[in-house]
């Protein structure tokens, strides 16, 4: 698939503000050396390096059953990552009848890899990932769930990254599903001279053994779901092949330009890597 015309692009130039976890790294992050100092960073990319994201959008509608793409749009454009994980999207459904990964894709000029999840209200609920680069390999495979689930990888160039959304209302599903995960990634990639990074709403504050053993976290402690004030959206980095990644800098971002408040009910997460 081509990108789309760059025309269509929302170019904001406008500076992120944004503060950096203080607090004391707590259980799955006792392997990780947060910088514990709260700093802002302008929006400008660090030099060689990548970011990654993952943003759960509810749907681009957190208050009503009017979705708005533009706002939704303008924070992954504020964000400017190379890839994102996105959660919770509605394809044809009654609820929504646009496509809203392609929606968001022709106004962020990126490449849109969508997995449905759940068959909804004639159409489907699921997940994607916007690229700045096209995928040179993808692969999907369902998880377990009350409502189903999946993971969506996409390999590029200098790295892996795998989307989902995990089973919010049973541990066991979400621990059976990092097994799915691990064992796809060591009968796969055990050898892969390439870091392989998991991103989602991993919908637990505390991670299990099952993923821990496997994965270091390496995003912000910060909150990342307001109405209950807690972190459940998480960018890991996996351990199985051996390939370590140098983590810039990691936020949870607040933007003057926009309130997050009102675009989901999850902020996003960001995580600048070394090239």
């Amino acid at each position: 698939m081509k990108p789309l015309d760059i025309i269509n692009r929302i170019l904001i130039a406008s500076i992120l503000f944004v503060a950096c976890a203080c607090d004391e790294p707590k259980g799955d992050n006792s392997d990780y050396d947060f910088n514990k100092e709260t700093v802002k960073h302008e929006s400008t990319r660090l030099p060689d390096s990548y970011r990654l994201a993952t943003y759960n959008t509810h749907r681009c509608s957190p208050l009503s059953n009017v979705a708005n793409y533009n706002n939704t749009a303008r924070v992954i454009s504020l964000i400017d990552p190379d890839v994102i994980a996105l959660q919770e999207l509605d394809n044809g459904t009654n609820r929504y009848a646009e496509d809203q990964l392609y929606e968001l894709a022709r106004r962020t000029n990126m490449y849109p890899l969508y997995l449905p999840c759940v068959t909804y209200a004639k159409g489907s609920y699921g997940i994607g990932i916007l690229s700045k680069e096209e995928p040179v390999k993808t692969y999907t495979r369902e998880l377990p769930g009350k409502e189903m689930r999946g993971m969506l990888l996409a390999e590029f160039k200098d790295f892996i990254f795998i989307c989902t959304h995990l089973c919010v209302s049973s541990a066991d599903n979400r621990s059976w599903s990092y097994d799915i995960i691990n064992q796809y990634l060591s009968e796969n990639y055990s050898r892969s001279k390439k870091p392989i990074f998991l991103a989602g709403d991993l919908n637990a504050t505390s991670l299990p053994a099952v993923a821990t053993d496997n994965w270091q976290t390496i995003s912000s402690t910060s909150v990342t779901y307001f109405p209950t004030s807690r972190r459940i959206d998480y960018i890991l980095s996996y351990k199985g092949n051996d390939v370590q990644s140098k983590v810039l800098q990691t936020m949870v971002p607040a933007f003057d330009e926009i309130d997050l408040t009102q675009v989901s009910d999850h902020f996003p997460v960001i995580v600048d890597i070394s090239k």
